[in-house]
């Protein structure tokens, strides 16, 4: 069930790091609405924050982590108007709840100031670590959290000895450890979570859900069986979260169990042997939540870090590192796929083995630099003539091959053709001067249904060797199917011949 050995529950390529992170921040100012947004997403996590308070404090205080994880997503609102709104989001939750106008004022200016120096350290990180697919992303996060959380404090201890006649030690005790779980529990959901991550994650069979279900049986079970030891329950499912999930669905599943850790055990319902009025208990209990949710989180980030690479290099193996294109070891298990469909009664499919002409002479001439540039130019036009899910490799040398689904053999005629005159259409560009190259091509049609020739590749060979010998810039067709009576002799006079 690991993700190590199963891949159910885990991303595609299209989970890597979203651009719209960095180019956000090359946008031009976005419009009132926006700023508008920004202060009643404030304004709704401070009501949630306020409504979990206890004698001393809140149990759970999400706002400044969703003021910082918007500015994050959208960098419009990293400035002056978001955090005008947000102070206004802020204040507003404060004198709903019975605070006086000027302790709201002061309460919002900590929040601000917390949140824009997080910002700021975290705005300076690649995407990479803000998505948590770089190794040590969370560790640089958590580094960044510090001085923000150090600020609160800060603040928090110049409002608690001037609005209470408190003690500032003790604010500078509690204040940085509240804000960092809080910013632990919540931040990372808000960085990776994109559009569409419920669909990527997979999770409509029975045993996808399994760590997730364990996970909200642990916390059950914590509290009803509270205790001193009770709090590392959820630690196996936050593990299994970690290696099964994709690292937004564990930054969402963190988020969930943080949230009801500090919930429940602020509101005295998860009792461990705290005291929330003892500084120090304050100060242990949230770290400790803190590094539970650090735990799943780097190990999620390092299993994607460890994904990304072996993609890249699942790529690099089947991939030509000059055109990029399937190699010839990759081209022909696609190829032998396409056939095996092709003879269930799939759709019918052109086969074309492709060879740059007079390659040999474009080096000696031009140098192999610029012979590099035509085939890369070859490769682009063989992407460019055919959809997506045709077949295309680089089989070594000068030599491609190609596979495309095809309703009949006239069709299969015209994309050959096609394919022939646009590489004779568009030379290679080298040193602003162009190359031109055409192409000799081996072509056969295999009708859905037909059982494929054992020599089939043999026969693609042979045929190129003919285009080749009757003048180059040509298509030469063979058999590809085993059909009693079919022979492989020469295909009709013309410079196209089809003999399937």
């Amino acid at each position: 069930m690991f993700r190590a050995t199963q891949d159910w529950a885990r991303p595609d390529a299209d989970e890597r790091p979203d651009p719209s992170v960095a180019a956000s921040a090359r946008r031009p100012a976005g419009r009132p609405l926006a700023f508008a947004l920004l202060g009643l997403a404030v304004f709704a996590a401070s009501m949630l924050g306020l409504a979990s308070r206890h004698a001393f404090s809140v149990s759970f205080w999400p706002a400044n982590a969703v003021l910082v994880g918007l500015a994050l997503r959208d960098r419009r609102l990293f400035r002056l108007p978001g955090y005008a709104a947000a102070a206004a989001g802020f204040i507003a939750a404060d004198l709903i709840f019975g605070r006086p106008l000027s302790l709201a004022a002061f309460f919002a200016a900590t929040n601000v100031v917390s949140a824009f120096v997080v910002t700021l350290l975290l705005a300076r990180l690649p995407a990479g670590d803000l998505s948590l697919r770089r190794s040590h992303a969370v560790l640089r996060i958590l580094a960044c959290l510090l001085p923000g959380s150090i600020a609160a404090g800060l603040c928090g201890a110049l409002l608690v000895t001037i609005e209470f006649g408190g003690s500032a030690i003790q604010a500078l005790q509690t204040w940085p450890a509240s804000e960092l779980v809080n910013y632990m529990v919540v931040l990372p959901a808000l960085l990776t979570v994109r559009p569409g991550w419920i669909a990527r994650a997979r999770l409509s069979r029975a045993r996808d859900l399994c760590p997730a279900l364990l996970l909200a049986a642990s916390c059950v079970a914590a509290v009803l069986f509270d205790g001193p030891g009770s709090i590392v329950f959820p630690v196996p499912a936050l593990l299994w979260c970690a290696l099964t999930y994709s690292v937004p669905v564990t930054a969402v599943m963190t988020m969930a169990f943080g949230t009801f850790y500090l919930t429940v055990i602020g509101l005295g319902l998860l009792n461990i042997g705290q005291d929330m009025a003892v500084p120090h208990m304050v100060v242990s209990v949230r770290v400790t939540v803190a590094f539970l949710v650090l735990i799943p989180l780097t190990i999620s980030s390092a299993v994607a870090v460890r994904d990304d690479l072996m993609r890249q290099l699942r790529h690099a193996a089947d991939h030509d590192g000059l055109t990029g294109l399937l190699n010839r070891r990759a081209f022909e298990i696609d190829l032998q796929a396409r056939l095996a469909v092709a003879r269930e009664g799939g759709t019918g499919l052109a086969i074309l083995w492709l060879d740059v002409d007079r390659f040999k002479a474009i080096n000696d001439r031009f140098g192999h630099l610029a012979g590099d540039a035509v085939l890369r130019g070859f490769a682009t036009t063989l992407r460019s003539c055919f959809p997506l899910d045709a077949v295309i490799g680089r089989l070594g040398g000068e030599e491609f091959g190609l596979v495309i689904d095809v309703a009949d053999s006239r069709a299969a005629e015209d994309a050959a053709e096609r394919l022939r005159g646009a590489i004779a259409d568009r030379p290679a560009i080298w040193g602003g001067a162009p190359i031109s190259a055409t192409a000799s091509i081996g072509a056969c049609y295999l009708p859905a249904g037909r059982r494929v020739a054992a020599d089939l590749l043999h026969r693609l060979d042979q045929a190129l060797y003919r285009a080749k010998d009757q003048g180059r810039d040509r298509i030469e067709w063979c058999i590809a199917s085993d059909r009693p009576g079919a022979a492989a002799g020469a295909p009709p006079a013309g410079r196209r011949a089809l003999a399937a």
